[in-house]
């Protein structure tokens, strides 16, 4: 009888143990709506939720009434290519290769194409480029006018392949303009198609804008100084700038990320990414991801007259997580642990495929753990109580051993009898 109290209780701290570290050092957490069948769900990851994610979102659980992890996939539909791919080798005129530009005329060999392959030498420099297109190869219209070709050496081969991504289009030739600024161009020895071997498993693709930010510009000298201020360290991959003040411009820029608390217009940090500004362009660019609350924007004048830069909005890529939850539980997220790290799930080995016929469950408020009473213990106390639970488990362990020794030993001594 005593045995079995005394195991109990060992498994009672164990199970309380566990419960308690899987949820400690959460600073956030928000109810989900209630499960109403036994299936798959997914949960849209919001600005709301971002501001209290790190960029790799190793920090966001599903757990239960009991405190226990849920496993789930995470999906971004733009991210999730299948990186089987084949190319086709498409034709092309080299027009023009100097130090100003190069220019090359592609010739689509199919109905319809997004994508073109530029097959470079090894190099590690950055040039920005444009494309158009056209059915006669006089009448060209724009497609993109500021692309970013930064392509990555491979260290197997002496040669990479850049790839440009642009909306889908049925010109019969494409044009690509690659601005070379006085510098040395490109040894491009070819241009490829990218075929459905790599498209996009899910078609679900959209940008979820993040509240509105607030700007400062400084106009000094041949460089505008533009600080960006969002209301919350709200994740971004993509940004959009609304300019005024001259009707045609062509401006470089720089983004600038802080490293530290102590930045400033003079100091803005670490540069994260170039790009092009122009008149005929989008002003949308795609940026690497980035949950910055406050980053900087350098505009390069050069001898003109500086731009009036009136907003700037940031976005992130939709992305989801797919959970199996079940009927008459309690889930709830919990957020913000700056010392999680990714979890390792039996689900994403398996890597399902996620159709729009997966209902998505809406996420309450945004609270703070201290608040929670769902979660066993107040976070202010919760690495003292995890360490007392250690600590009395362990004196139990011991307890329980020594008396299994002891009749262990009884044992013996009324068999030597």
């Amino acid at each position: 009888m005593m045995k079995k109290r005394w195991s109990s209780i060992f498994l009672f701290c164990l199970i309380n143990i566990c419960c308690a570290a899987q949820t400690a050092g959460y600073k956030f957490y928000s109810l989900l709506d209630s499960v109403k069948t036994s299936r798959f769900y997914n949960i849209e990851i919001t600005p709301a939720l971002s501001a209290h994610l790190k960029t790799d979102y190793s920090d966001l659980r599903i757990v239960n009434d009991s405190g226990k992890w849920v496993p789930h996939v995470l999906h971004f539909p733009e991210r999730e290519i299948n990186y089987d791919v084949l190319t086709m080798d498409l034709k092309f005129t080299k027009i023009e290769n100097t130090n100003v530009s190069t220019t090359l005329v592609i010739e689509n060999r199919k109905d319809i194409i997004s994508n073109l392959g530029l097959i470079i030498k090894n190099t590690a420099a950055e040039r920005f480029c444009s494309i158009s297109g056209s059915d006669d190869k006089k009448n060209w219209f724009v497609i993109n006018d500021s692309i970013l070709v930064n392509p990555v050496p491979d260290e197997r081969t002496t040669t990479n392949t850049f790839r440009i991504n642009f909306p889908s289009s049925s010109y019969q030739f494409f044009k690509i303009i690659i601005y070379n600024r006085n510098k040395n161009p490109f040894d491009i020895k070819g241009v490829v198609q990218f075929t459905t071997g790599a498209a996009i498993v899910h078609p679900q693709y959209k940008l979820i804008e993040n509240p509105e930010a607030s700007i400062l510009q400084k106009d000094s000298g041949k460089i505008s100084y533009i600080k960006i201020t969002q209301p919350q360290p709200f994740h971004f991959d993509n940004i959009s700038v609304k300019l005024s003040g001259s009707k045609y411009f062509y401006r470089n820029v720089d983004l600038y990320i802080p490293y530290s608390g102590n930045h400033s217009i003079s100091n803005p940090g670490q540069l994260l990414q170039s790009f092009a500004i122009s008149n005929n362009s989008t002003l949308q660019f795609k940026v690497p991801q980035s949950n910055a609350k406050v980053f900087y924007l350098l505009i390069h004048n050069q001898d003109n007259l500086p731009l009036s830069v009136n907003a700037i909005k940031t976005s992130s890529s939709f992305g989801f997580v797919t959970s199996y939850l079940e009927k008459g539980n309690r889930y709830k997220l919990i957020l913000h642990n700056a010392s999680a790290n990714i979890p390792n799930y039996d689900l994403n080995r398996f890597n399902p495929k996620i159709y729009d016929s997966i209902p998505f469950l809406t996420v309450g408020k945004i609270l703070a753990v201290e608040e929670n009473n769902i979660i066993a213990a107040p976070a202010k106390n919760n690495k003292w109580i995890l360490w007392a639970a250690i600590t009395a488990a362990l004196l139990i362990l011991l307890l329980f051993t020594r008396k299994m020794i002891t009749e262990v030993n009884k044992r013996k001594q009324d068999d030597s009898v």
